[in-house]
């Protein structure tokens, strides 16, 4: 969730004017791709702000794990 609020910021701070009222069009993009978008979509839209292969692999593993069971699976 850091990256998340992370990219949320420098979208914001980078594409949004400081006089405006009204909200980013592209930082709208950014997180409905984020929360509702497939993982390819995500990247693409990410390649925006130009990424190194850590935070793309960053990115990446945090999906992963939010794909993992809340409460692990007891063997029997």
């Amino acid at each position: 969730m850091n990256l998340a609020i992370t990219l949320a910021l420098v979208t914001l701070a980078f594409c949004c004017s400081p006089a405006s009222a009204e909200i980013c069009t592209s930082f709208l993009h950014v997180i409905k791709t984020l929360f509702l978008g497939m993982l390819s979509e995500h990247e693409a839209t990410i390649e925006l702000f130009s990424p190194d292969a850590d935070m793309r692999d960053a990115a990446l593993e945090k999906r992963l794990v939010d794909t993992l069971p809340s409460r692990p699976r007891i063997a029997s």
